[in-house]
């Protein structure tokens, strides 16, 4: 084999693990918001929620990383997995709020403070690890090996910057305001004129919703190159490989 075919050849293989891993992230982003829609319900929350919150805390990660020159793969694989790790722990996440923060409210204060700086901080903590600890199941094929060292080395930084920005949208949502409404603006939309100006009277959108594009993109702003690397072509495990260790 010459070196131009093995160079192709190196090419293709790099190419079809990129697929199969896109597939396997499309897969995982269908199945948890199924699960998320499906469950919610029963908490008494909206079965979109983890769609707007998942699809929000993503778009504005994916934003982030644009803007830093992150490659297109890259991003959409981190953007997959945000939404999907989102959606599998978000019924789990509304389930503790409802039922910690009435308890807080009885026992401690019923103060709005007092209640923000619980969710800002132990339930904030509860997020976070959950949220870590799916992110690691999605990128590694439900392979829960390395989960405790995934959640261990990231806990605290991702803890303070949640903790810090969605700090207002804890403390409203652990007091009663579950949505957030946007009246009297324009977005563009796309016509045979070309891009025109579409009004939109209101648009009421859930409170976690509202604050997860801009927190997604500020705590990706602020990562550094300390960013677990990830091999996206050439040594990336495959699925099965991944369940085998």
């Amino acid at each position: 084999m010459s070196l131009e075919d093995k160079v192709q050849d190196r090419e293709s293989k790099g190419f079809m693990k990129k697929a199969g891993r896109l597939a396997w992230k499309l897969g995982m982003a269908a199945a948890t918001t199924a699960l998320s829609a499906y469950t919610l319900p029963m908490l008494g929350a909206s079965a979109t929620l983890g769609i707007w919150v998942g699809g929000s805390f993503a778009i504005g990660g994916g934003i982030a990383r644009a803007i830093k020159g992150k490659p297109l793969f890259d991003n959409l694989d981190k953007a997959l997995t945000t939404y999907s790790a989102v959606n599998a722990i978000i019924p789990h996440m509304v389930w503790l709020e409802h039922a910690t923060v009435p308890l807080v409210a009885k026992y401690v204060s019923d103060a709005w403070w007092v209640k923000g700086l619980y969710a800002s901080t132990l339930y904030n903590g509860a997020f976070v690890g959950s949220y870590l600890g799916a992110e690691h199941l999605v990128d590694n094929y439900l392979n829960p090996r390395g989960i405790t060292k995934t959640i261990g080395s990231q806990f605290g930084d991702l803890f303070w910057k949640a903790g810090l920005f969605f700090s207002p949208f804890y403390t409203m949502s652990a007091n009663g305001i579950s949505s957030i409404a946007f009246e009297n603006f324009y977005v563009p939309k796309i016509s045979a004129q070309g891009i025109v100006p579409y009004y939109i009277d209101r648009l009421a959108l859930p409170t976690f919703a509202a604050g997860a594009a801009p927190v997604g993109f500020a705590i990706n702003m602020l990562d550094k190159a300390k960013e677990r690397a990830k091999s996206y072509g050439y040594g990336m495990p495959s699925p099965a490989h991944a369940m085998a260790h």
